[in-house]
């Protein structure tokens, strides 16, 4: 019995507990359909990626036109702002212009025929040759040690006395020249040249580079520039740019020593004269002291042609002087669009020349260049002569946009003119390849009367007539062109580009 008790009180217990089991699960059951939605999984939201690739693209073409404005605005205000900052003084930028000298206003002209009011004219007597005395102060006093002609001493003349004429004419005898006023004379000239050195400076080209090992190395290359002017903000210097031209940073050294970094502002392809520009807020007030810009005096032919000049700069390597005369003064440089006068001397140079011709005024007259001297006199120093590239040298200053044809002309013979019976005008020699003349059409053998409504009749003319030009404009060009065995006057018009 107790058995069947103890059977049946388990089974209680079993029963109980699968009782309790299901109310469990039940309730479990329950729960889970009640919080069945926590289960779901959420699905992320699709990426487009096109759309991203639109947003990428929008903001970088924005940060592009950030930085582009951002840039242009700098550039432009830069230097304004620069000015402001560097001085609070206003400084009011010019315009460079180099005015016209006219063969008239020199003064040497006026030296040279005396006035008819004068109560006594004095007129000057050289002394014969045979008579002069070759007495020298440094010789008589025996200044110079060792000197073995000072024991050749040759006894002064006596000094001759005035000769009085009928009226109140007065004439005297020359006194006698001595080597001392030699001595005298070229010590005076270098003293000018001294003085033309502080319109000059030294250009140098730094380029980096490698050589057969492939070893970096710098390499330099000098040239000597000229001050032509003093905007007020910067200072303008002339110079040869064939050594500066793969230069990839240039620097100025003054005549005191001092240097500073340059910045280009235009070249001209042609005759590879350049323009360089340093700020003067780079330029200490001590070796601003010791700057003066560049007289340029007159170079036509009857002003220099057989006149004494010197060569000043790098004739014949740095601190060089030469003295010589201009011997030619007539012959010219063919470019496109342009001629330039040039000057020969009878100086010796070297091939590396560089620098200036000046009178014994102190005057720049020329400007030394290089491949166009005389066959056979290959070391004498020739140049520009500053007259007729002054206007090339403003341009260039300015940086205005010169007016380009392509045509090399030159002048036709008044000779010609009158046997042959040619037109007037000025001949072209060559039109340059893909040039706006070849586009309209003008060719080798025409003669250009008219560019606009300026007549031509020389190179000069032409020159003039070009600049008066707008570059992207079209010019009518009237020329004669030989039609069988008479010229015919034709037009067209020509768009006129922008010389490099």
């Amino acid at each position: 019995m107790k058995n069947e008790e103890k059977n049946e009180d388990k089974k209680e217990e079993k029963i109980k507990e699968k009782t309790e089991e299901s109310k469990v699960a039940t309730e479990a059951s329950a729960k889970a359909t009640d919080y069945e939605f926590i289960r779901e999984q959420i699905k992320e939201r699709p990426v487009n990626r096109k759309k991203i690739f639109r947003r990428m693209l929008f903001t970088a073409g924005m940060a592009v036109m950030f930085a582009t404005i951002a840039c242009l605005t700098f550039l432009l205000l830069e230097p304004v702002f620069s000015k402001w900052l560097s001085s609070g003084e206003e400084t009011e930028l010019k315009v460079v212009s180099l005015p016209e000298q006219n063969v008239e206003d020199d003064p040497v002209q006026a030296q040279v025929i005396p006035e008819e009011d004068d109560e006594a004219l004095q007129l000057v007597i050289e002394t014969p040759i045979e008579n002069m005395s070759l007495t020298d102060e440094d010789i008589e006093s025996g200044n110079a040690p060792g000197d073995s002609a000072s024991e050749n001493r040759v006894e002064p003349t006596a000094a001759p006395e005035p000769t009085v004429v009928a009226g109140d004419t007065i004439i005297y005898e020359t006194v006698p020249l001595e080597l001392e006023d030699y001595r005298q004379l070229y010590r005076k000239m270098y003293a000018l040249s001294e003085e033309v050195q502080k319109s000059l400076v030294t250009v140098t080209g730094v380029r980096s580079d490698m050589d057969w090992m492939n070893d970096p190395y710098l390499s330099t290359q000098k040239t000597t520039g000229v001050i032509v002017a003093d905007t007020g903000y910067e200072l303008l210097i002339l110079a040869d740019s064939t050594k500066l031209e793969s230069a990839e940073t240039l620097r100025v050294t003054f005549a005191n020593g001092d240097t500073g970094t340059l910045s280009v502002k235009s070249v001209d392809s042609d005759t590879k004269l350049g323009v360089y520009a340093i700020r003067l807020t780079e330029i200490s007030t001590d070796t601003r002291g010791t700057l003066s810009v560049a007289a340029l005096g007159a170079s036509y032919s009857g002003n220099v042609l057989g006149n004494a000049v010197m060569a000043v700069g790098s004739p014949q390597g740095n601190g060089a002087v030469c003295y010589g005369i201009v011997t030619s003064a007539g012959n010219a440089v063919g470019v496109r669009d342009a001629s330039y006068q040039l000057l020969t001397t009878d100086m010796q140079g070297d091939k590396n020349a560089s620098g200036v011709i000046v009178n014994l005024r102190g005057q720049v007259v020329g400007i030394l260049c290089h491949g166009h001297e005389p066959d056979g006199l290959e070391n004498l120093l020739c140049g520009y002569g500053v007259s007729g590239i002054r206007r090339l040298i403003e341009d260039l200053s300015n940086e205005t946009a010169r007016p380009y044809m392509g045509l090399y002309v030159c002048d036709v013979a008044a000779e010609a003119v009158k046997e042959l019976g040619l037109p007037e005008g000025v001949f072209v020699e060559q039109v340059e390849m893909d040039s706006p003349a070849m586009a309209g059409g003008l060719a080798k053998g025409d003669l250009i009367q008219k560019v606009g409504d300026t007549s031509v009749k020389t190179v000069s003319d032409y020159m003039t007539a070009l600049h008066l030009q707008e570059a992207g404009a079209e010019a009518e060009i009237t020329y004669a062109r030989l039609s069988g065995t008479e010229y015919r006057t034709m037009t067209v018009h020509v768009e006129v580009g922008t010389k490099e």
